[in-house]
């Protein structure tokens, strides 16, 4: 790998203007400032593979479009005089592009995944912006590769997505010298302040505030009784491992028709079913990343507008599809009510802690990243006995994802006919080979359950991982 250059990429936009920050951005201020000062923990990579058409400086334009589009790209943050954040929009500045080449038998993933690797080293200067850098791999004279690093209060996952995609569209006009796409109609994040303190966002946010209130009345204080003091210094050591299961897709699928819920859902009440039984709690508490995407201004948004938001559900049932229907129904609540003020849920959890005489730690998640949820495009299920064979496909292994909560486990569906759980918990309270066998767990919990879906609850199989350690099946799924 060979470092070429690193560019200073102006961009230039339609405007510069201040305004308060959004709900989303200060909730991920807040967890930002949990990791200060390593606050590049919340920063996150995005590859986007090219044509092999083109040139640098056409990507490096392309770079520099997206930053004019999209007004949280250029946004610098910083507290205001009473304390509170906020987003300023400049109208011109520079972005930091850094282009590499690949050397011999190196590929541009290679090259990628160290500079994803450096840019945990690199915080952002969030207060002088932008919160943005940009990498091109060349091989052969050729760009094959672009990349974006970006601070998680300017943009979330969708944004990300919507960002390679437009990378991709844009390149594609410049190459051909023909007018690129105009930029999508969206709420930019300034509107969006000013959307949460109109009489409809205020609205809404006292009917989230509601459903938080009403969540923390029926959560346990913990998931993790016995854990250690979170409160300690420095970061708790944490352990992740991602499971690559075909038994679990299939599964998935005919439980959602046979018990008449979403496949999140359905995914939602196995992960809760193994957490109560192994703290021996009646009732989950899960925070799940709502994606604030339903308006349809915001669809194509690139801007940080995901929160956490709280839901919890009672696991006493005389069957498992009893506490799916319980959990479909606590799940939709909540992702309805995922826009909300962080202040104000955090005064609600400090308040409740005091009720109870001792502070809540609510610090499972539950990430479901998946591009399909609809049951209804899944076509026929698949037997019992596909599902069982389907079992000794499944791999285990070590992967380097990292959150900052005690349990947070994500949903992702990158290639078809699969499903991968990555999950990372603290060692406190999940050592490494209890990380494994928890993914083993949810997935025979899963085909358990699809070859009998009136099953009672619950039936545990413990016992060894026999793939734990195996690599994963291909190298881009890492």
């Amino acid at each position: 790998m060979e470092k070429i250059e690193t560019r200073a990429v102006p961009f230039y936009g339609r405007r510069s203007v201040t305004a308060p920050a959004t709900c989303a951005q200060r909730h991920m201020w807040d967890l930002i400032r949990r990791e200060m000062p390593d606050a590049s923990f919340y920063d996150f990579c995005q590859e986007v593979f090219l044509p092999g058409k083109g040139t640098v400086d056409d990507v490096v334009a392309v770079c520099a479009e997206l930053v004019t589009r999209h007004e949280s790209l250029r946004t610098k943050f910083f507290s205001g005089a009473d304390g509170s954040l906020v987003q300023a929009v400049a109208r011109s500045g520079s972005l930091e592009a850094e282009i590499y080449a690949t050397g011999p038998g190196e590929d541009a993933q290679f090259v990628y995944d160290a500079w994803r690797r450096r840019s945990r080293d690199r915080t952002f200067d969030l207060r002088g912006g932008p919160p943005l850098r940009a990498l091109v791999v060349v091989t052969g004279h050729t760009p094959v590769l672009a990349a974006f690093c970006v601070s998680h209060l300017a943009a979330d996952l969708m944004s990300m997505r919507t960002l390679a995609a437009e990378a991709l569209s844009l390149l594609a006009a410049r190459t051909a010298r023909t007018c690129g796409p105009p930029p999508a109609v969206t709420r930019q994040p300034v509107e969006q302040a000013e959307f949460e303190r109109s009489p409809q966002g205020r609205a809404l946010l006292a009917r989230s505030h509601a459903h938080w209130r009403q969540q923390l009345a029926s959560a346990p204080v913990t998931m993790f009784p016995g854990r250690p003091d979170p409160r300690g210094p420095g970061r708790p050591d944490r352990s992740s491992a991602a499971m690559d299961s075909t038994a679990a897709f299939l599964a998935v699928r005919a439980l959602a028709g046979q018990w008449r819920v979403s496949t999140s859902a359905v995914l939602l009440t196995a992960v809760g079913l193994l957490l109560g039984a192994r703290s021996g709690q009646p009732v989950c508490a899960l925070r799940l990343l709502a994606a604030n995407r339903t308006h349809p201004a915001l669809q194509h948004t690139v801007a940080n507008l995901h929160q956490e938001v709280l839901t919890s559900f009672d696991l006493r049932a005389e069957n498992v599809r009893a506490v799916a229907r319980r959990a479909f129904a606590a799940g939709t609540v909540a992702y309805a009510n995922g826009l909300f003020d962080p202040d104000g849920a955090n005064e609600l959890i400090r308040a409740e802690g005091l009720r109870r005489g001792e502070p809540l730690h609510l610090s499972c998640c539950f990430n479901d990243i998946r591009t399909d949820h609809d049951p209804r495009a899944m076509g026929e299920a698949a037997s019992a006995e596909e599902m069982r064979a389907a079992l000794a496909r499944t791999v285990v292994a070590p992967c380097d994802f990292e959150e900052a909560e005690t349990f947070f486990l994500v949903v992702v569906d990158t290639d078809p006919g699969w499903l991968r759980f990555v999950l990372c918990a603290e060692t406190a309270v999940l050592p490494p080979e209890e990380v494994r066998a928890f993914l083993r767990r949810l997935e025979r919990l899963l085909v358990d359950c699809a070859e009998q879906p009136e099953r009672p609850w619950p039936r545990l199989l413990q016992g060894p991982d026999p793939q734990a350690g195996r690599p994963l099946r291909t190298a881009a799924r890492g």
